[in-house]
């Protein structure tokens, strides 16, 4: 049985996904830095998952995550989701800012990969999915540093894809737009139609379309150095 591991486990859409991921022929292993309540939330929604707490911003808590993944076998299918928004305009934005944004949405991205690439590159095999966000490449005011983020993000992803294109590993990103799930749910209703208004669908998008792209990715053995975009036609490249 192959391993997914996916950051950022605490998350809504997180949580979403994992309900349906939990419903597919591989093991779940989910990491957050609450990990009590998300096991919680695995019990009363009879998620079958294992959880592991760590801070991703720390490499030796990252190194505690792979070791307890290579109890069940290693990691073969490694989803970066762990991640936060800001908001800031671009001229009250400081430095020390955008490091914070960067350490959780880029670096921990960077050391989850750095560690499974290990194992799946003595295996043979490995799928890289990294998620990012359609403000990636429309940015609204004051997201110029979460922009920064997830476009680095989305580049190193490429990189990664090429350095590893002969060894059976593929990594890919996904960049999805406004989903009716998570942070979403507390967005007041103006604001909501405001939203919808700009996306050419005229209506948010469902988790599933999500976890369609991740199979999608999983499956596909010639499917690398690509940003998939799931956003209602919100972003047209």
């Amino acid at each position: 049985m192959k391993n997914i591991l996916l950051t950022g486990g605490g998350g809504g859409i997180a949580r979403a996904i994992a309900a349906l991921l939990a419903d597919e022929p591989y093991r779940l292993l989910l990491t957050t830095r609450a990990g009590d309540a998300l096991v919680l939330f695995c019990e009363v929604n009879e998620i079958q998952a294992e959880v592991f707490s760590a801070d991703l911003t720390r490499q030796e808590d990252v190194n505690a995550l792979f070791d307890w993944a290579e109890t069940y076998g290693g990691v073969d299918i490694l989803i970066n989701n762990a991640g936060v928004s800001h908001a800031a305009a671009s001229w009250k934005l400081t430095a020390d800012e955008l490091h914070r944004l960067m350490e959780v949405n880029f670096y921990s991205a960077v050391r989850c990969t750095q560690l499974a690439l290990q194992g799946m590159r003595e295996k043979g095999y490995g799928r890289i999915i990294s998620v990012s966000s359609v403000v990636a490449h429309k940015p609204a005011f004051g997201t110029s540093a979460y922009t920064a983020s997830k476009s680095a993000l989305e580049g190193y992803m490429r990189g990664v894809a090429l350095d590893v294109s002969t060894k059976g590993i593929t990594a890919n990103t996904i960049a999805y737009g406004y989903m009716n799930a998570g942070m979403l749910n507390d967005v007041p209703q103006p604001i909501l139609d405001d939203i919808r208004n700009s996306i050419p669908q005229d209506h948010f998008g469902r988790p599933e379309q999500i976890v369609d792209a991740i199979r999608y990715l999983i499956e596909s053995e010639y499917t690398t150095g690509q940003t998939l975009h799931i956003n209602g036609g919100q972003w047209m490249p």
